[in-house]
């Protein structure tokens, strides 16, 4: 384990690769549990958010990506084709697997159904074949997707405005959407329902925990050495909290505890760093998070539960789909889109000695880019 300081930071010397797996497997094991062994996770299991630490990353690492992208397009560009040729196949096959165990129809409900999926958008009727497979919730595991694609935009459009201001804009916009996470509940409850569905799709609930990761990227080389020293005492603190919270304590905020989500923020970037550059040669985690509901709605739908065995076939079968997924499609795509270096012309200086090359700076992030 290595001392992180502000002299020594270095963004790309990180193992938020296994974070990200880690988290994949987090959200696959409440699924799996939940519909295939009939159990429900302790609450101290939770203290650990799969989702949160997702967000809370790609807060953190997306920013880079924009900063080392040439231009808003680009950015977009590169986010769009990491996420968007698997989301959409993995909908796709979800389809078609539903389709082979209860029959497909093709009418006006599917036509709407389907193209809100493809759009992020999950409030529309189910098709009577979908509802009546598996666990009846079509890919449930998808909706932190909107989310998603949202912080991009809003990366997009926002980041480099906000970039360069002071320290004391930051901590406003923070506290803002932290603001936005626990007033929304309340305003869904007092508008029309029509109204409540629109703010159901957009991020407000969860900016803040992408935000986060922006505000510890902008200022890393103060936080990230703090956080790095830290994290035993964030890890107690949120072990702390927890128990406060199973005897009765209220909850703050909405979806989760934001005290156990800010202190596990912070724990998320202080272990990333810690025990150095960790990368995996094949990213499963994507495909994980992706395909294991269709693995469980499989399962539950032909009555393969209440055993172990069966949930150990449900991980293996999920890790196969993923690497599959990888090769296939995230692979493919990146090989066909990789961005070309640009040429320069260089002109040669009019004597010697040549000076030495200048290293080009390791993206680092383990954030995927093209």
């Amino acid at each position: 384990m290595r001392k992180i300081t502000g002299e020594n930071f270095d963004f790309g010397s990180n193992c938020f690769d296994l974070l990200r797996l880690l988290s994949a497997l987090h959200v696959m094991t409440q699924h799996i549990l939940r519909h295939i062994l009939h159990v429900e996770t302790p609450p101290f299991f939770n203290w650990w958010s799969g989702v949160v630490v997702l967000f809370c990353i790609s807060g953190f690492l997306i920013p880079a990506s924009m900063e080392r992208s040439r231009g808003t397009g680009e950015f977009l560009k590169k986010r769009v084709l990491r996420i968007i040729p698997s989301l959409w196949i993995c909908i796709i096959i979800g389809v078609l697997v539903a389709a082979a165990f209860c029959g497909f129809v093709w009418n006006g409900t599917f036509t709407t159904w389907f193209i809100g999926q493809l759009c992020f958008i999950r409030d529309f009727p189910q098709p009577d074949f979908i509802s009546a497979f598996g666990t009846g919730n079509f890919q449930g595991n998808l909706w932190t997707m909107i989310y998603t694609v949202q912080f991009y935009l809003i990366t997009a459009l926002v980041y480099k405005a906000l970039k360069n201001r002071r320290i004391g804009v930051w901590i406003g916009v923070l506290v803002f959407s932290m603001a936005l996470n626990i007033v929304t509940p309340y305003v869904q409850s007092s508008v029309p329902v029509a109204v409540k569905n629109v703010i159901s799709h957009t991020c407000l609930p969860f900016f803040y925990i992408y935000f986060a990761g922006w505000f510890i990227y902008r200022w890393r080389e103060t936080i990230v050495p703090m956080l790095c020293r830290a994290k035993v005492l964030l890890a107690l603190l949120i072990i702390g909290r927890g128990i406060w919270l199973m005897n009765g304590a209220p909850r703050v905020g909405e979806y989760q505890d934001m005290v156990i989500v800010l202190l596990l923020i912070m724990l998320t970037v202080g272990v990333g760093y810690s025990f150095g550059k960790l990368r995996f040669g094949i990213d499963l985690s994507y495909g994980l998070y992706l395909y294991h509901m269709i693995v469980v709605d499989v399962f539950v739908h032909l009555g393969l539960t209440g055993n172990i065995g069966y949930v150990i076939a449900a991980y293996a079968v999920s890790a196969v789909l993923a690497f599959i997924s990888y090769y296939l499609v995230d692979d493919t795509v990146a090989r066909l889109f990789r961005s070309r270096p640009r040429v320069q012309t260089v002109i040669p200086p009019p004597a010697p000695p040549k000076p030495e090359p200048v290293s080009v700076e390791a993206k680092g992030g383990g954030e995927s880019d093209f």
